[in-house]
């Protein structure tokens, strides 16, 4: 478990310094949100932080499951879950490039939560629909920010 730990701190580190890297070149524009590098940074600046975290627990855990070494069983059903999800995400990516942001989200917030077990049918609706309400009303109407639109826009 010790070795997950350190490997998943290390690859989020990484991460958060390309984050700083893409973001070093934003333009300071003229919408609601004067810096957009701002956001993305403190996420980054939040991951580093939450790394060394795990990296300082670790060190000083003196828990006998750390050293276990069978603590991930790669075939179970969490794990395909988690293989489900990353094959989403990608799919997201995709789907919003396609179709935009805002019904992209449509359709990937209720495929997780069907994904997590949710089956009711109020909160397959209201949450995907209420959710992309906010992100339009905050992001778009008082941010003035330009969400990611369709190819074809």
């Amino acid at each position: 478990m010790r070795k997950y730990n350190y490997i998943i701190s290390v690859v989020m580190m990484a991460i958060a310094g390309y984050v700083f890297y893409e973001t070093s070149g934003y333009k300071v524009g003229s919408s609601g949100q004067k810096n957009p590098a701002v956001w993305p940074q403190f996420l980054a600046v939040m991951l580093i932080v939450l790394s060394v975290a795990l990296i300082v627990q670790t060190i000083f855990s003196k828990d006998p499951e750390m050293d276990r070494k069978d603590v991930i069983d790669w075939k179970s059903p969490g794990m395909k879950r988690v293989y489900i999800m990353v094959g989403m995400a990608a799919a997201f990516v995709v789907l919003m490039n396609v179709v935009g942001m805002l019904l992209a989200l449509l359709i990937m917030i209720p495929c997780i939560e069907l994904l997590m077990g949710c089956r009711s049918k109020l909160m397959l609706i209201a949450l995907p629909v209420g959710l992309v309400a906010f992100c339009y009303l905050f992001f778009v109407v008082v941010m003035k920010i330009t969400l990611p639109q369709p190819i074809w826009m």
